[in-house]
């Protein structure tokens, strides 16, 4: 029996949920696990113990991590060149609301037929070259530039340190380094990497090579493979925490990681969810593969005017990676795996509240259990109200939070009252063996937050 987790960072917590319902209600005891980006950690920690009832252990571990989760933080901590980024951007902003964008119409140009001419004033003064910057810029003017260096002069008088800013946004590999929580997962109470070597269970941590540009994997004993599973002679034995920090390496977030000759990054920049190798070089013939984020980008707005980060950001980060997961999810379907995955994106991968964790990965068991018993679509649309519904009611508690905090005896207050008793209509039509533990408390009680909501509960 196989195992396969998908990357998807905070979104991880839809996994243990997942993992939950399967050990808990299936049973399941994978002797191949399989892992990229965060289902490298859980992967890896899972493939220390050989048997049910010790991965089991290890997962009531990991979920009292995942209930530690208080903020982004947690995950990843800003590095100082980047912070002092941050505190430009109200400045730069201002630039770019006092600027004329230079893909603007030059004024030579015939106007759109919307469009007049702005008239021009008399004389050959500032103020006629001012308005002529305004109306439309031509080829030879600097005003950009000279605007932008104007800019960058006064920050750097104000700001002595400016200097070793634009170093570090010229020189570091990263925006962030990696936060407590790989430290607590992946620490002596947690991990032991002897164990690991000892278990009969077969692992495979995913990662990419920045040199070669290769998807590779990491064994539970330290070997490098390639993706036929072919041990790299080249290369001596990695250590298991290298590798599962180069599995989480999401690039421009975490720095690349060095592995033997070359440098890695995020397995999910090739492959987000690694079944082939369970399926096709392990002799896999039950697997479980578990996705952690939706596939689909959604609708933007129009790129008519859009600068070419935004552009980048969208063809790369958005629709180049869904299609990265699009394929390994047909893949493992292909495989003949049981494909548990999200269709509502509760949190984003970066994003850590405790209230959506918790939504998250009891949505997880919820889709595990939907996909073992083979529930129709209609018991499907159920749970996709469900999920919704909670993540719209923290929201309400959120912003009831944020009134009361303004006002302390405020009356009017957002009440999530009427959703709550919506919540427990929905949770009445879902079969109770396919409910988590704890699931008729969801409408009585308030979701969690980072700062405990007291009230009583008056609905």
């Amino acid at each position: 029996m196989g195992l396969t987790l998908s990357g998807g960072g905070a979104s991880a917590s839809f996994q243990v949920g997942a993992l939950r319902y399967l050990y808990d209600v299936v049973g399941i005891a994978p002797t191949v696990i399989t892992g990229t980006s965060a289902g490298s950690i859980l992967a890896t920690l899972l493939a220390q113990a050989d048997d049910h009832d010790g991965q089991r252990q290890v997962l009531d571990d990991v979920e009292r991590a995942y209930e530690d989760l208080r903020q982004p933080a947690d995950i990843m901590v800003e590095l100082d060149w980047f912070t002092q980024v941050q505190k430009l951007v109200p400045a730069l902003q201002r630039l770019g609301q006092d600027r004329v964008s230079p893909l603007e119409p030059d004024a030579s140009a015939p106007p759109e037929p919307d469009q007049r001419p702005r008239r021009r004033p008399a004389g050959g003064g500032p103020g006629q070259r001012r308005a002529a910057g305004r109306a439309g810029r031509t080829p030879w003017d600097t005003t950009p530039a000279r605007e932008t260096l104007a800019l960058l002069w006064n920050l750097s008088r104000s700001r002595p340190d400016f200097d070793a800013l634009l170093r570090g946004a010229r020189h570091e590999q990263a925006m962030y380094r990696r936060g407590p929580i790989f430290d607590r997962l992946l620490g002596p109470d947690t991990f032991d990497a002897e164990r690991l070597a000892r278990s009969r269970t077969e692992l495979r941590v995913a990662v990419v090579a920045l040199e070669s540009g290769e998807l590779r994997y990491v064994t539970g004993r330290g070997v490098l493979v390639d993706r036929d599973d072919v041990p790299l002679v080249s290369e001596g034995p990695v250590l298991l925490t290298d590798a599962v920090h180069a599995s989480c390496a999401i690039p421009a977030v975490y720095a690349p990681v060095p592995l033997g000759a070359e440098h890695y990054v995020d397995g999910g920049t090739r492959e987000n969810l690694p079944v082939e190798i369970a399926t096709k070089h392990l002799g896999v013939t039950r697997c479980y593969a578990i996705d952690a984020l939706p596939t689909g980008v959604g609708t933007d707005s129009s790129y008519a005017r859009k600068d070419m980060l935004t552009i980048v950001l969208r063809a790369t980060a958005g629709i180049l990676a869904d299609e990265v997961r699009l394929d390994d999810a047909v893949r493992a379907r292909a495989a003949g795996a049981v494909h548990i995955a999200p269709e509502v994106d509760v949190l984003g991968v970066l994003e850590v509240d405790p209230g959506l964790l918790a939504i998250s990965r009891d949505y997880g068991y919820l889709r595990a259990a939907e996909a073992c018993e083979g529930a129709s679509p209609a018991e499907q649309q159920v749970t996709r109200q469900v999920v919704e519904l909670r993540r719209r009611t923290w929201t309400t508690e959120n912003e009831r939070q944020a009134a009361r905090a303004l006002d302390p005896d405020a009356e009017a207050l957002p009440d999530p009252a009427s959703l709550k008793r919506e919540l427990r209509d929905l949770i009445a039509q879902v079969p109770p063996g396919r409910l988590p533990p704890g699931a008729d408390q969801w409408w009585q009680a308030w979701e969690r937050h980072v700062v405990a909501i007291e009230e009583p509960v008056t609905w």
